[in-house]
């Protein structure tokens, strides 16, 4: 999905003047958004911070509640 350019662009960030590294193909008439290092590293980021992942349960509370609904069935 991300591709490294070998085009010397601008990256397509609002008030962002570095060289663009990165590039990935957009639905609409551009086809191609060119993207930054720095402008890279802050969208992940708050991608990262948009979707965090439930912790997993843990394996003893599991057992427990495994052992109550046996318990319970009996």
């Amino acid at each position: 999905m991300l591709i490294k350019t070998e085009t010397k662009t601008k990256c397509d960030v609002r008030d962002c003047k570095n060289d663009a590294q990165y590039c990935f193909a957009v639905k609409g008439r551009g086809g191609k958004c060119f993207v930054c290092d720095k402008c890279l590293a802050v969208l992940v980021g708050d991608g990262r911070k948009a979707t965090v992942p439930k912790s997993p349960q843990n394996a003893l509370k599991r057992r427990m509640e495994q052992a109550e609904a046996t318990h319970e069935q009996d």
